[in-house]
């Protein structure tokens, strides 16, 4: 792989779809949707969460939201199952879908709760193994989600956040170099 810098495949924070957290769950979708129509090269399933003074606050996620939009989560406890599978799904994973009742009836309050729910509601707060720097190599990123590392990846300047880093941004530039080889078939 060639070496690139994370600042060269990162998404700018100007670029990515920003929210309030005191925003709603709906809002959130509203912004994600009027992001697909002026940056489809980036569309966006998660946002960068503000606070009140506009300063990086956290990220919501894909993950965040639907445990939001399916309040009976909250009496899963998620820790002992990533702990019992040690990070690979468990048969008492599956099982907890029918115990916890979770999404029986998915559409009947769904408007309702992305209506009435906050965005901090869903926010992740970043613990600091997901954070990287703008300078950090991308195969550094590559290992980080590799070994397990939240997405997306938190990008900074010094303490300054910058950008995110995703998943799927970094397997293209595998994707490209692997294509660029010239390796006879």
């Amino acid at each position: 792989m060639k070496t690139k810098l994370v600042k060269d495949v990162m998404i700018p924070i100007e670029n990515y779809v920003t929210i309030n957290k005191d925003a709603t769950i709906l809002e959130l979708f509203r912004a994600l949707e009027a992001s697909k129509t002026t940056d489809r090269a980036h569309a966006h399933r998660d946002a960068v969460v503000l606070d009140q003074n506009g300063d990086f606050y956290g990220k919501v996620t894909m993950t965040g939201i639907f445990r939001v939009l399916e309040p009976n989560y909250s009496q899963v406890n998620m820790d002992a199952f990533i702990e019992a599978g040690r990070g690979r799904l468990t048969e008492e994973m599956f099982d907890a879908y029918k115990d916890f009742d979770l999404w029986v009836e998915p559409s009947k309050d769904i408007c309702e709760r992305s209506a009435a729910s906050l965005v901090s509601e869903a926010v992740h707060v970043p613990e600091s193994n997901e954070y990287i720097q703008e300078s950090d190599s991308v195969e550094r990123a590559l290992h980080l989600y590799v070994m397990g590392a939240a997405q997306p990846l938190v990008v900074k300047d010094g303490d300054k956040v910058t950008g995110l880093l995703r998943f799927g941004d970094v397997f293209e530039v595998v994707r490209e170099d692997i294509l660029s080889c010239a390796l006879e078939e």
